[in-house]
Order: structure tokens, then sequence, then C-alpha cells
């Protein structure tokens, strides 16, 4: 009896060890972490690029004729404007006939700097900051190759509002046959050639339905290329549904139409790791509770004794808050809490803002650095 105890207490130790062990590996772990990051530069979009080179490269040795009129709307960011040079100077030629000048705003913006290299850089990796936040893999262009046989882009195509656009990835695989045809229909706008392609006949140029046919299907592929759709219908925010179709196929895909995101640039400081008195200002609503607004501020001092504090006052007898790095806005008896916030918030430069209420106090575990790390390591907008 008592060896048999013994052998019952071994055994009831071993399966705790090994229940113990299993919970250790399996159980859920208390620091688990969220990659809000988005995937950039991934293999899976490698390989995508490298498909889309391809498909856009097939039949480069068939000839094209530009058309000028249409060619001239597509979206190029080459604008690049230089001041005419003066040949020949007549007397008061500079009053009789105005010059033509043009200045490098860049250039105009660095020479003032006194490290205009070190500038260039900070701004630099803001952008490319701004590039992340801003990317989503929704933007990343994709083509449904043909195995429909139609070809043609499922996302990442967009427009801007009443411009123009080349449809990336059209094409057509179909086995041998006596004439090719396909048909493109949208509800949004119109469809144009950049150039055309003999041999290829082209009806409904400049319509919401337009036709294409050839003899030869690796001369319709070619026409397809240059095929253009142009947004008609003021409508940002919005998509038009195009139906691409052929003799017992039909495909949707859809064209986004919206205005490109302004890159917003902000000075973070030059300093290594987080510079919170260049990216953060701390912004409150006061009413009827200066003693609690001045603890607020101690706190705040005794942390962060650099960063800019917006207050929006609607005292009936405002009493003046001083201070460096303060700043108090009175704003009309009982204005009240929302017209307060809009206030204070309107008054912030800096890339990001804490509201605070006027009875908060920070304390040693009160750490902008970590909100900071968040917001410019993840796609959030808000973080508390």
């Amino acid at each position: 009896m008592h060896v048999s105890y013994k052998r019952c207490c071994k055994w009831v130790l071993v399966l705790g060890l090994l229940l113990g062990t299993l919970f250790h590996f399996w159980g859920p772990s208390s620091d688990l972490e969220e990659d809000l990051r988005p995937r950039r530069g991934s293999a899976i979009q490698a390989l995508l690029s490298g498909k889309i080179y391809h498909i856009m490269s097939d039949y480069s040795e068939i000839p094209y004729k530009v058309k000028e009129n249409v060619a001239r709307e597509l979206a190029q960011n080459t604008c690049i404007c230089l001041a005419g040079e003066e040949t020949f100077h007549l007397p008061f030629s500079d009053l009789l006939f105005h010059r033509v000048w043009a200045h490098n705003l860049q250039h105009a913006f660095l020479e003032t700097r006194p490290d205009p290299d070190n500038v260039k850089n900070h701004r630099a990796e803001e952008y490319h900051h701004f590039q992340k936040r801003s990317y989503s893999p929704v933007d990343m262009l994709i083509i449904a190759e043909a195995n429909n046989p139609l070809q043609y882009p499922t996302q990442g195509l967009e427009v801007q509002p009443l411009k123009t656009v080349i449809i990336p990835g059209l094409g057509l695989r179909q086995e041998d046959r006596g004439n090719y045809m396909v048909n493109l229909t949208a509800t949004l706008g119109v469809f144009d050639i950049a150039a055309t392609v003999d041999g290829v006949s082209v009806k409904g140029v400049g319509e919401k339905h337009i036709s294409l046919s050839s003899l030869v299907q690796a001369a319709l592929n070619r026409q397809l290329q240059f095929v253009t759709y142009t947004n008609t219908v003021f409508h940002p925010k919005t998509a038009d549904s195009i139906q691409f179709e052929t003799e017992g196929h039909q495909s949707f895909f859809t064209i986004k139409v919206g205005h490109r995101v302004v890159p917003k640039l902000y000075n973070s400081g030059q300093s290594e790791g987080y510079n919170i008195t260049s990216l953060v200002t701390i912004a409150t609503k006061t009413f009827l509770r200066y003693d609690k607004l001045k603890d607020l501020i101690d706190s705040i001092r005794q942390f962060y004794p650099t960063v800019t504090i917006v207050i929006a006052d609607d005292n009936e007898h405002p009493q003046p808050v001083t201070g460096p790095h303060i700043e108090q806005y009175i704003m009309p008896f009982g204005k009240g809490w929302f017209a307060g916030r809009n206030l204070a918030v309107s008054q912030v430069s800096t890339k990001y803002v804490l509201w605070v209420d006027d009875d908060f106090i920070f304390t040693a575990n009160t750490q902008l650095e970590k909100m900071v790390d968040i917001l410019e390591k993840t796609t959030l907008d808000l973080v508390s």
C-alpha cells in the first residue's frame, strides 16, 4: 500500500509538470503585439511587379502612332518652368514687355536655411514616413491574367476627377479564330486611345462604350495597351465599374476616382529619437477650474518643460495664465466644450495633438514617447 501511494504521487507530479509545460508554451501570452505596419516591399509585391512589367512589355515589336490630343491629357509629373533668356535689349524693354520668369521654390526654401543638406534629408525622411502611413495594399496594381480569356486590372487603378488615365493590363488570350473583338463600357467616364495600331478597328472613341476588333490577336492586344479612360462626372471619392467583354465572356473591374493625397511634412526636430517638443502640442479647455489647470500645467512642466500648451478659456472673468510655451485664447463666456476644443485644436501646428481635460495630472507613467512611437510606426490615427 505504501509503495503504490508513492507511485501515485510520482505520476501526479509528472503529470503536473507536463501540464505546466503545455500551458507555458500553448497558453495565451500577455504581451502579444499587433503589427499594423503596411506591407511595402514584400515578396508578393515584387512578384506582382515583375508580372506587370512582363505584361506591359508584350507586343513591343508592333508599331503604333501616338494621338497627340489624347496623349497630352495623360497625367504627367514632369512640368518644368524655365526662365526665358533675353536675346537682345531695347530701351525701356522691361516696362514695355513683361518678361516671363521662373524660380525654383525648393532651392529658394533651402537657401534660407543654415544647414540645407540636413533640412533636405529631414524632409525626405518625413516624406518617407508619410508614404508609409498613407500606403495601403489596396493601392497596389494587380492584373488578372487572361484565364477566362480576358485580362484586366483588378485593383490599384485610380484617376483624378475629370482627368485621363491609361488602363493598364487589358488583353485577350483566345484560341485561333477569324476575328477578335472586345467591348468596354463605363458609367462615369468615356474611352479613347492614346495611339493607333494598324489593322485594328476602333468604334466609340470619346463615348462610354468602345469596341475594338482585329483579325490579328497580337495587334488587338497592342491596341488595348493604349486604351484610356477619362472621368466625366465630378464625384470625388467614388469608383466607376467597367464592363469588359468578348464573345461568350464578361468581366468587371473598378477604377477609383479621387484626388491624390497631398503630402503633409512636419518639422519633427533634428535630434535622434522623438523630439516631443516639435511633435506634440497639449491642448485643453478650462472653465471655473483655474486651480486644477495650474496643477495640470505644473505636472506637465515636471516632465515636458518645453512642450507647447494651448488653453481655450470661456470663463466669465478670465484670469491670465502665463508661462513659457503657454498660449491662452479667451472665448465668449460659456461658449462650451466643443467650441473650446475646436479653437484649441485650430491653433496646433505640430504633427500631433494631445487633448486633456483641465483636471488631468501627468505622472512618471505618462510617457508621450510611447504614444508617438505607435503613431509613427503604424497607420493608427488615435492613441490614448
